[in-house]
């Protein structure tokens, strides 16, 4: 049960990261100007790292120790969905955002804001599953 509870608050936590990064910090890159997007982005990467990837860390450990304890259907499909936002973390926004280390491009960004969307519905629909779970322990 604690372990669930641990995992709820990651799953929440991330949830609501992700959500404003994607609705309010991606796309708000395109508001930065040109001139100021270097600095600008060096700043958000250098604080948002140290946010995210504790979470992330926390949120492996947790859907592992869960896997290990109360294996089931769901807890398989919220160890996929957390796999398949560490591809996308790593094959996709990692790489755009090191060539948006290099100056702003409006495509880039967009494609930022296109591509996380993989992560958006997945820690979504994790979140979700999570939730049901919880309360099914609680309840």
């Amino acid at each position: 049960m604690a372990v669930t509870v641990i995992h709820l608050a990651l799953s929440w936590g991330l949830l609501v990261l992700i959500w404003l990064v994607q609705i309010i910090i991606y796309p708000g890159f395109h508001r930065v100007p040109s001139e100021d997007f270097r600095t600008y982005h060096a700043w958000y990467v250098k604080r948002i790292i140290a946010i995210v990837l504790p979470l992330m860390i926390g949120e492996v450990a947790a859907v592992a120790l869960w896997l290990a304890t109360a294996a089931s259907m769901a807890t398989g499909m919220a160890a996929v969905l957390v796999a398949v936002v560490w591809a996308a973390t790593f094959l996709l926004q990692v790489p755009i955002h090191r060539l948006l280390s290099k100056g702003k491009q409006t495509k880039l960004i967009n494609r930022l804001v296109v591509t996380n969307w993989i992560r958006t519905i997945a820690w979504s629909l994790k979140a979700l599953m999570v939730t049901v779970i919880a309360a099914g322990q609680l309840f």
